[in-house]
């Protein structure tokens, strides 16, 4: 076998590999306010609510840094309150340090179910066509060459997160809905398909410019 006809091969399958790692998250539900207060999303705390702290630091951190490039201001509830946030506070101090800041909602990111499934993947013929020279005949003619992937099982891992946001003085639900995250690799990799999944909901509800 030619070695431009190996290469390509590598590069098909690599190609193939990046693909398939991506993560996508959708919206299975969504609801907003149909006429939320003005000023509403001008600053935001992003609260994470799940047991795994690297998954709620990097959801927090994703969840700020989207919302930070469409021009609302975000912080995260470790800057604002530390590793353990609300652990050793209690409610009526949570509610009065944001009241008496400027924030004007909240954004609270909760776990709600991680759906695993095992699967079996069949194996798969890929050909690949590679032009060759006859000296006989004189012209090109094309050759295929296969490669069988053999079957495997697959386990996968589906993240459902809930984001609802709550106006800090008025203490209003203004916006709610729940997502699915396609088998992510690492926190970052659900963190970021999700944040995006949700920045984009915010812009087609018009709850941010």
């Amino acid at each position: 076998m030619k070695k431009g006809t190996i290469l390509s091969k590598l590069l098909f399958v690599f190609i193939i590999s990046i693909i398939t790692s991506c993560t996508s998250t959708e919206v299975i539900s969504s609801w907003s306010i149909s006429n939320p207060p003005t000023n509403a999303m001008k600053k935001i705390l992003v609260v994470g609510v799940m047991a795994n702290r690297e998954t709620k630091d990097q959801i927090e951190q994703a969840m700020t840094g989207a919302l930070n490039k469409e021009g609302v201001i975000a912080n995260t509830s470790m800057n604002v309150f530390g590793p353990k946030r609300f652990r050793d506070m209690q409610e009526s101090e949570i509610t009065s340090t944001l009241k008496g800041s400027d924030y004007t909602a909240i954004m609270i990111v909760s776990l709600v179910n991680k759906e695993k499934q095992v699967q079996y993947v069949p194996g798969t013929y890929y050909a690949y066509p590679y032009a060759d020279y006859s000296l006989y005949y004189r012209r090109y003619w094309y050759v295929y060459d296969q490669m069988y992937t053999p079957g495997y099982y697959e386990s996968t891992t589906n993240w459902v997160l809930e984001a609802d946001i709550y106006t800090i003085n008025g203490d209003e639900l203004i916006y709610s809905t729940q997502t699915r995250s396609y088998d992510p690799e690492n926190a970052k990799d659900l963190a970021v398909s999700f944040a995006n999944s949700i920045v984009n909901e915010l812009k087609t509800k018009k709850m941010i410019p």
